[in-house]
């Protein structure tokens, strides 16, 4: 039997992870392809000034800020 260490990073709070399957599907929405849609949430944006996921974890104000993004760049393409 193998044994794996226990991973040290904290578990995300139910309300982390609400954010965090709101905006995944949100993005998926925007893009519908896997590639474009991780690049999005894993890259510092410009006009966030930081990484759309992270900012979207955070806070129900930063997963707004993150989803009006995405409904500006919907209108913009």
């Amino acid at each position: 039997m193998v044994f794996r260490k226990r991973s040290n990073a904290p578990v995300p709070t139910r309300e982390e992870a609400r954010r965090q399957s709101a905006i995944i599907q949100s993005a998926w929405s925007h893009f519908r392809e896997a590639a474009p849609m991780i690049a999005f949430l894993n890259n510092r944006n410009e006009a966030l000034r930081v990484q759309p996921l992270a900012l979207a974890i955070e806070s129900d104000d930063g997963l707004e800020r993150v989803e009006r993004l995405l409904q500006d760049l919907t209108r913009n393409a």
